[in-house]
């Protein structure tokens, strides 16, 4: 028999502000990229794989954060 696992009740509100910090980020990268003027632009795979890997890390983060504060509230 599996046991069911427990589902913390700050992941949704974690993985949702990592998700809005992710796309505020990948705002500003795609301003920028656009914005600046360079004698070689960005190709457009790279522009995609650099937003994948943005919102990927502010999720990451946000779900470590989450672990963090878990670990603090458990010991107080």
């Amino acid at each position: 028999m599996q046991q069911e696992k427990k589902v913390s009740k700050l992941r949704r509100p974690f993985v949702i502000g990592g998700a809005a910090i992710g796309v505020i980020l990948c705002g500003w990268y795609l301003f920028n990229n656009f914005g600046r003027v360079t004698t070689v632009p960005d190709p457009i795979w790279t522009r995609f794989v650099n937003l994948a890997v943005i919102m990927f890390l502010c999720i990451y983060l946000a779900n470590l954060l989450r672990v963090a504060v878990e670990l603090f509230l458990r010991r107080r």
